[in-house]
């Protein structure tokens, strides 16, 4: 793709991002002021325990059809592998999903929530699932417009559901919210699903069978369950060893820090949602060729350290905005920023091992990555508190 066309697609899934942060930060305000901080911290709960779910269920095959998808540009041939990953995830969701119902219904296993909760933390979790596979096929085919379209649908119906439901009903907060949430993501399924409807049709010819082997995709993907798993404990490490050492005031400056540099993260997940589906397809298409590699590197080092150095010069008026009580976050700012500029430059070094298949050097990263980092904050965080959890992070 050319850089022109990237920066164009770019420009489209960021504005999408954007504008879909902009929504939470609508929503969380106002659905915070009316639900009660129990309530709205079990719904914390529940989204951690699909997005565990989700990313187990997945077996890694998500990633095993990023890395064969342009190997053949036609619809039968992506429908074939679209279906040779989506499909055994779906039926050992449903499957688990009927067993977990039906033993917390008898009460053989007393699980955190109710049965209701449970049911539809099922279904929540296979929507999930479902929407996983129907987003990554709109970002390898660059539906950038569709993509954005998307999330901003999912973001605007769970808006619109949980505020009309917590303002008419006043009650069962935790199940109207997660009722938003189904509502939401079904939504944006549909949607997906019916934009796609090519590849996703049922009626689908199996001349490409043979070539899409499910062992091949399997054996590709599964790396990913444990490699992602140790990314979550990564990401955690640095609130686990503040809420261990220190207080909940450091805790909540370092969140507050948090908050500031989240700008970081329209332009990460932009670039990440790009930057996999294309450097793969060029790889696909020119094996030999290492400019283009090169070139995006340059091209996002450049930009991440440049909104660093801005983010770093205007510390002192993101401090004034949270307010006096979190000033010492300004302080922690310059040291927090390292972990999403660093994270977003290695999606362009790690390309190699996504093209070679060696994908269980995944966990080697991972697992040396958080085994640092771990160590750091256990040692950092007595000494200086929040800025070394931002070192060690880092």
């Amino acid at each position: 793709m050319e850089s022109k066309n990237f920066l164009k697609h770019f420009m489209i899934i960021g504005s999408g991002t954007l504008i879909s942060m902009l929504l939470s930060l609508i929503a969380t305000p106002i659905i915070t002021r009316v639900v009660d901080p129990l309530e709205y911290g079990q719904l914390s709960i529940f989204t951690m325990y699909a997005d565990i779910a989700v990313m187990v269920l997945c077996l890694g095959l998500d990633q095993a059809m990023v890395r064969d998808f342009y190997k053949h540009d036609n619809d039968e041939y992506r429908q074939t592998l679209l279906w040779k990953c989506v499909l055994l995830p779906v039926v050992l969701t449903v499957v688990i999903g009927i067993v977990v119902v039906a033993t917390s219904a008898l009460g053989l296993i007393h699980f955190e929530f109710n049965t209701l909760i449970m049911g539809l933390l099922c279904l929540y979790v296979l929507l999930m699932l479902i929407q996983r596979f129907s987003v990554l096929l709109v970002r390898l085919r660059y539906q950038s417009k569709l993509f954005s379209i998307i999330s901003i649908t999912q973001k605007a119906a769970y808006l619109v559901c949980a505020l009309v439901l917590v303002f008419l009903i006043k009650d069962h907060y935790l199940v109207l919210l997660v009722i938003s949430l189904v509502i939401a993501i079904s939504s944006a399924l549909v949607l997906g699903i019916c934009a796609q409807k090519k590849i996703w049709r049922l009626d689908r010819r199996d001349a490409y069978d043979n070539e899409v082997s499910f062992g091949n995709l399997f054996t590709y993907g599964w790396p990913f369950i444990i490699s992602l798993g140790i990314t979550q404990l990564f990401n955690a490490a640095d609130k686990i060893a503040l809420d261990h050492f220190t207080d909940y005031h450091e805790v909540g400056v370092y969140a507050s820090a948090l908050n500031m540099v989240a700008i970081f993260g329209i332009v990460q997940s932009t670039f990440n949602n790009l930057w996999a589906p294309m450097a793969v397809e060029h790889y696909e298409n020119d094996p030999e060729d290492r400019s283009f590699y090169k070139t995006g590197n340059a091209y996002i080092t450049i930009v991440m350290f440049a909104m660093g150095i801005c983010l770093i010069l205007g510390k002192d008026i993101f401090a004034l905005l949270l307010g006096s009580k979190y000033r010492e976050a300004a302080y922690i700012l310059p040291f927090l920023i390292f972990h999403p500029i660093m994270y977003t430059i290695s999606e362009t070094t790690v390309s190699g091992i996504v093209f070679m298949k060696k994908s269980k050097m995944q966990v080697v990263i991972g697992a040396i990555s958080c085994a640092v980092n771990m160590t750091g904050n256990a040692i950092l965080v007595p000494m200086i508190g929040g800025k070394g959890a931002a070192i060690s992070t880092g």
